[in-house]
């Protein structure tokens, strides 16, 4: 863990030049980053490693086939996300894509963030947006937040009718407040093709889903790096703002174990951060981001897998006041998708 942090941190430029690192260690490591999914990104660095200090030349090879590949990945979603958001013009409605494309703008090498799905925020109601949709394309299972639609044949699409939520009810309605006054400012048009929100959204919308990852199934290095360039490009001057929404939402905690693991892991500069770190939660955090990778899909160990009680238990310790509303939200959500059949 260590040699992978030293060459994350030196890919952002966060430290100098690690260690020397053997050839069995380069394996493990490339192994760590498809785990994580930062394999692009740290392809930066050692691109700029020494030659002498670079991966065997079959490794450095095969990652770098690795990288071209993320690259391409990456246009292609550039340009689906441009098309993505013409046709809800033409059928409409305002919108903007969200995480992915747009957070990876913020990046030195856009084309190295690694991306997934395409999210698309819209401006609509779910079901004014889900007939004009259901005419054209296939709709998958109608989730409060969002569906998704087979619009393209090599990217998936998720279509949101809110950016992301919480389980307190009292701080998720805190919180959609929040995104709906923001909303008018994120869906307007941008150069590069495609709407995303400004730096002030995303510094609370991408708290607030990884934050939602956590409890549910873990999270990987990729959603700290995107919150590292997030901070980075965030004026200085909206710092207490952003505080006090976040304060607001009842995320404060796990914002403190985030400005642990950025200074601790990646070596953030202490002006960027928002709050004081918290070593208690940011030492959990750490431990199962090292543990879950991305999304949880590689976990070390199935003991924190999703819905299990020990996941329900290890979390209820560290965040009582929302994750005791997973389970009655869940029951409400299962009763409220039923109820869609007859709408």
């Amino acid at each position: 863990m260590k040699q992978f942090l030293s060459l994350l941190k030196f890919s952002i430029g966060s430290c100098a030049i690690p260690p020397e690192i053997i050839e069995e260690e380069w394996r493990k490591l490339f192994k760590e980053t498809k785990r994580q999914t930062v394999s692009g990104l740290i392809m930066s660095g050692i691109e700029k490693l020494p030659t002498e200090q670079q991966p065997p030349q079959k490794l450095m090879f095969k990652w770098k086939l690795l990288t071209t590949a993320l690259e391409q990945f990456s246009i292609i979603q550039q340009k689906k996300a441009t098309e993505l958001t013409q046709k809800f013009q033409e059928l409409g409605f305002k919108s903007c894509v969200l995480k992915g494309v747009g957070i990876a703008q913020l990046y030195p090498n856009p084309l190295r963030r690694q991306g997934g799905d395409i999210d698309l925020w819209v401006d609509g109601n779910r079901k004014d947006v889900t007939k004009k949709l259901s005419s054209e394309y296939k709709i998958g299972k109608i989730f409060w937040h969002h569906t998704e639609v087979e619009i393209f044949k090599d990217i998936e699409v998720e279509i949101h009718f809110y950016p992301s939520w919480l389980y307190n009810p009292i701080y998720n309605r805190r919180l959609q407040h929040f995104f709906t006054s923001k909303k008018a400012d994120a869906m307007k048009s941008r150069e590069i093709g495609f709407n995303y929100p400004s730096i002030e959204f995303e510094a609370v919308h991408s708290l607030a889903h990884t934050f939602h990852h956590l409890l549910e199934e873990g999270i990987g290095f990729r959603h700290i790096v995107d919150y590292y360039y997030i901070l980075q490009n965030l004026p200085k001057e909206k710092h207490n703002e952003i505080l006090s929404e976040i304060r607001n939402f009842g995320l404060e905690k796990f914002l403190g174990a985030m400005m642990y693991v950025l200074i601790e892991a990646l070596g953030l500069d202490k002006q960027y951060i928002l709050c004081e770190p918290n070593p208690k939660e940011g030492k959990f955090l750490l431990n199962e981001i090292y543990n879950a990778g991305n999304f949880g899909k590689q976990r070390k160990g199935g003991e924190l897998k999703r819905n299990s009680f020990k996941r329900y238990w290890v979390m209820v310790r560290h965040y009582p006041n929302h994750v005791l509303w997973m389970i009655p939200w869940k029951m409400w959500h299962l009763v409220w998708r039923g109820c869609q059949k007859f709408v």
